[in-house]
């Protein structure tokens, strides 16, 4: 083997080397981004989670009597007769 061949060869798995490297170092920040927007997504779908339970609350019959009587409206209850000038259901 001559003095040049074995320079090439020094110098391609030098080469190689620091390919690899440079590719594990990418994996390493890429395996990091992921790891925060899973954290992030979890994040979120726990807020999302809280806003849905907050909705269902206020849905709910006993906050829309409590917010209808802060803004001073009569609840009536609904009656078997409705009063004559209703409209009909079906319009």
């Amino acid at each position: 083997m001559t003095v040049a061949r074995a320079l090439l060869i020094i110098l391609m798995m030098s080469a190689i080397g620091l390919m690899i490297v440079g590719v594990r170092g990418e994996s390493a920040k890429a395996a990091n981004r992921v790891q925060k927007l899973h954290h992030r997504k979890v994040e979120l779908e726990q807020k999302l989670w809280a806003k849905e339970m907050e909705l269902a609350r206020l849905r709910g019959p006993d906050e829309i009597r409590k917010r209808a009587s802060e803004l001073g409206l009569d609840l009536i209850p609904p009656t078997a007769n409705p009063p004559k000038n209703a409209p009909s259901p079906g319009r």
